[in-house]
């Protein structure tokens, strides 16, 4: 049997359900597993959007073995920060079928976020405004969480 559940259409769920991540940016170190799968939006979407096709994010396999690969992710403030010219990636990972349990390696992640002190003073583009990290990061996990309970 799997360990990962299906969904109500046999579907197997995402791993990490898609999100943005909140911080500046996140910084990904991924190995040579192949039992699961970074994928993005395939349009610039926001998280309330269910429409989204979903790209894997290939990663140079012939490398993985020699060296990591590092992937960067603009989080939530820094898009904020650049006045949306640089844009959160809406992201997840899902699981795939391992064809060979004892030779397929279960791929495994080590995610550094980046952030600000809370007390640092951001000053937004739109509405040139001026609030701490604090501040702006409990805005916007309210509006996260004020997404999550319209659905």
């Amino acid at each position: 049997g799997s360990r990962h559940k299906k969904g109500s259409k046999g579907f197997l769920r995402p791993l990490v359900a898609a999100h943005t991540d909140v911080g500046v940016i996140t910084v990904l170190l991924f190995d040579n597993g192949k039992c699961a799968s970074l994928q993005r939006a395939s349009s610039v979407a926001n998280v309330e959007e269910t429409n989204s096709e979903w790209i894997d994010v290939h990663l140079p396999s012939d490398s993985l073995e020699r060296d990591p690969v590092f992937v960067v992710n603009v989080g939530d403030c820094l898009s904020d920060l650049s006045g949306g010219h640089l844009r959160s990636t809406l992201h997840r990972v899902v699981p795939k079928k391992c064809h060979n349990r004892m030779k397929d390696v279960v791929r495994t992640c080590l995610a550094l976020f980046v952030g600000l002190e809370p007390s640092a003073t951001l000053t937004l583009p739109r509405g040139k405004q001026n609030v701490t990290y604090e501040e702006w990061r409990k805005m916007r996990i309210a509006r996260a969480a004020a997404v999550l309970n319209m659905q």
